[in-house]
């Protein structure tokens, strides 16, 4: 996980220019208001705490914000003419390959952050499996010696 966190510090260092490029393009009179209301929804996404994956939930809280929103923004570029894009794109002092690589790295973080949390769970289930199997060794190993103390009583 420590490859991603590094790939992903430019991404966080970009992020006011991504926000500044939202802001732009929300007004670009190109984009329709349906491309608009996408940008609006990526943002919204992005700020509030109800959504697929909670904020409060570390790491992955926050990937999928990033996500949403640098796909947002990805799809209003793609339906901008070029020369536009890359005006807007370079007004923020970005490039459609900082985008790209930023969007991959996310999505590569995203992806290593669920891996990791399906094998903490898997580990815990199997640590939750084994404490129940023991647990009903013991106590059937008792009941047995208390049965059998019962049978030889008198």
């Amino acid at each position: 996980m420590r490859e991603h966190a590094e790939a992903l510090k430019p991404v966080v260092q970009r992020l006011p220019a991504y926000m500044k490029l939202l802001w732009a393009l929300a007004r670009e009179p190109r984009l329709s208001r349906y491309q608009k209301g996408l940008l609006a929804i990526g943002a919204a996404y992005s700020l509030s705490p109800v959504d697929l994956v909670p904020g409060f939930i570390p790491v992955v809280g926050q990937l999928d914000d990033l996500l949403v929103l640098l796909t947002a923004i990805r799809k209003a570029l793609d339906r901008l003419p070029p020369e536009v894009r890359d005006r807007h794109l370079a007004a923020q002092g970005l490039t459609l390959a900082d985008l790209e690589a930023d969007l991959a790295a996310v999505q590569a973080a995203l992806a290593a952050a669920v891996r990791g949390a399906a094998k903490a769970t898997g580990r815990a289930l199997a640590w939750g499996a084994r404490l129940a199997g023991k647990t009903l060794a013991w106590g059937a190993r008792h009941l047995a010696g208390a049965l059998s103390a019962r049978r030889t009583r008198p």
